[in-house]
């Protein structure tokens, strides 16, 4: 991976591109600061202090970056992650507040600015939310559509059994792009006007909770009453899905 992340170190470097993987790792592995993971290292073996580790992380380019951490995650888990897993795709904003270049991206403003670095991952999912191992990650640029992401991170990855988004992915061109490439999905439904009709119609039961719904090709709506709902509002009462899979209305 370090020959693939491009870190260069003069000859006579005191620490060497394995010894900034390293740390990397335990770093990442411990979702932690650069300053504070190496300051911990330090304490049971001389690695690089954190104006070296950022002063290497900045002469990275993302890309290359990017690429190599794919392309280990792949050769690590490749024995693992074979065809017919759960998978789920979402995106990751971290807060940004330095000069605005392709990279940045602008969402809701949180922690103090509207700013972001945004990466697109394809994950397998586990028994809960922690139990996750990322397949592959993408830089998300102001120029990317979110089609163009899901195909990449598609078909990058095994095939999934199927395929869990949150409603950020709730999209015709989406829809469209899944059921061409044969994947199995599930994606809440935004509360569009269309989808309130829906919903209504089902808790006044003069809709099935399974239905035939057109998002340029078809697809079926679910619609399930929640478990502990915080009033009787219709909005907290009941959520709508849309999935290709087809069963029977219980």
């Amino acid at each position: 991976m370090k020959e693939g992340l491009g870190i260069k170190v003069a000859k006579n470097s005191k620490y060497m591109p394995e010894d900034i993987v390293k740390s990397l790792i335990y770093i990442s592995l411990n979702n932690t600061s650069v300053e504070s993971g190496s300051k911990d290292l330090a304490k049971d073996m001389d690695v690089p202090s954190p104006d070296v580790m950022l002063r290497r992380l900045k002469a990275l380019d993302l890309n290359n970056a990017v690429n190599a951490l794919n392309e280990a995650s792949i050769k690590l888990v490749k024995k693992h992650a074979k065809d017919g897993i759960k998978m789920a795709i979402d995106y990751t904003e971290e807060p940004y507040y330095g000069k605005i270049d392709m990279y940045v991206t602008r969402s809701k403003y949180k922690r103090g600015t509207d700013m972001f670095h945004t990466f697109a991952t394809i994950s397998v999912v586990g028994r809960n939310e922690r139990e996750r191992l990322t397949l592959c990650s993408l830089p998300v640029t102001r120029l990317d559509t979110t089609e163009d992401i899901v195909k990449e991170l598609l078909e990058n990855s095994p095939k999934p059994s199927l395929l869990m988004m949150d409603r950020g992915f709730f999209a015709t061109e989406i829809i469209e792009l899944l059921n061409e490439m044969g994947i199995n999905f599930i994606i809440p439904a935004v509360r569009n006007e269309r989808v309130k009709r829906v919903i209504k119609g089902y808790a006044e039961r003069n809709m099935p909770s399974i239905m035939e719904y057109n998002m340029g090709s078809k697809v079926y709506m679910v619609i399930a009453k929640k478990r502990n709902p915080k009033d009787d509002k219709l909005a907290e009462k009941y959520m709508a899905f849309v999935t290709n899979i087809k069963f029977d209305d219980q």
